[in-house]
């Protein structure tokens, strides 16, 4: 005796159920990314904000870079630089970014800067500078690389007193990896951050004359500086935030903690736009 069996209403039913677990487990992760990006920008301190460039489509069209603090100062992208991913790509040859002349270290000594970097290359030109002139190498007061030490490959924020000084790392954190370093000037001390730890300090004090420039992924003068020995850096950079004042280690441990964060949230939806073709 044969049985008949209709598989097209069992068919249908799996079907149905694969496409609602699917659609529901975009909607959660859209969700979650979207609170997290909340936290994101509510983990900034609003007091002393300048600038915060965000490196993802919605922060750059074209070559420029639009300042999320509100404060207008916008960047704009040198050298063909693209996105590459989850952050700008800089080539080692001719990428920077340079930003407007900013209301900072010119009254006061104290400042902080802030950067989400990865690179596989400690022999590399500094993620920025500061200096009084807007093209890489130009000019003539300029101080305060962070980057790799040329002498032992030591990751390092360079001060400047009446010499230059260093508060340096032990490692090169050039592990093709996120990190977040924070360079502090907090009167007359300077201090080098890294992934929401303080790593080590130096003298400071530096104060320009005139508003200056902050060049991202290039040096300002080649000053004999141990960290500007070369011109350009080569890896990706995802954010960068200046402050006209000395963050707390509290305030740089959460925004480094937020941050890496929605760091690892921009891989999980790559990875999950792959799982679900």
């Amino acid at each position: 005796m044969a049985f008949l069996v209709d598989t097209s209403t069992y068919l249908n039913d799996i079907s149905e159920k694969e496409s609602f677990m699917k659609n529901l487990s975009i909607s959660l992760l859209i969700s979650i990314m979207m609170a997290c990006l909340s936290i994101q920008t509510n983990a900034l301190p609003k007091e002393g904000l300048v600038l915060h460039y965000s490196f993802n489509a919605s922060g750059v069209n074209g070559d420029k870079i639009k300042d999320l603090s509100g404060n207008g100062n916008e960047g704009v992208i040198n050298g063909g630089g693209k996105l590459a991913g989850d952050g700008l790509g800089f080539d080692g040859k001719a990428v920077y970014v340079v930003t407007p002349a900013l209301d900072v270290r010119t009254g006061a000594k104290s400042f902080t800067a802030i950067c989400r970097f990865k690179t596989d290359n400690p022999k590399n030109g500094p993620l920025w500078m500061w200096g009084d002139k807007n093209v890489p190498s130009t000019s003539s007061g300029a101080e305060g690389p962070v980057g790799w030490k040329e002498a032992n490959g030591n990751f390092a924020a360079g001060f400047y007193t009446n010499a230059h000084q260093y508060a340096e790392a032990k490692e090169n954190y050039a592990d093709n990896k996120w990190h977040i370093v924070a360079q502090v000037g907090d009167e007359d001390t300077g201090y080098l951050y890294v992934d929401g730890s303080q790593i080590s300090s130096a003298n400071a004090g530096y104060v320009y004359a005139a508003k200056p420039y902050f060049i991202i992924g290039a040096r300002t003068k080649n000053s004999g500086n141990d960290i500007d020995n070369i011109e350009y850096f080569v890896g990706t950079i995802g954010m960068v935030i200046i402050y006209k004042k000395a963050l707390k280690e509290a305030d740089i441990k959460s925004i480094t903690s937020e941050v890496l964060t929605v760091s690892s949230l921009d891989n999980l939806a790559s990875k999950w736009g792959q799982i679900r073709q």
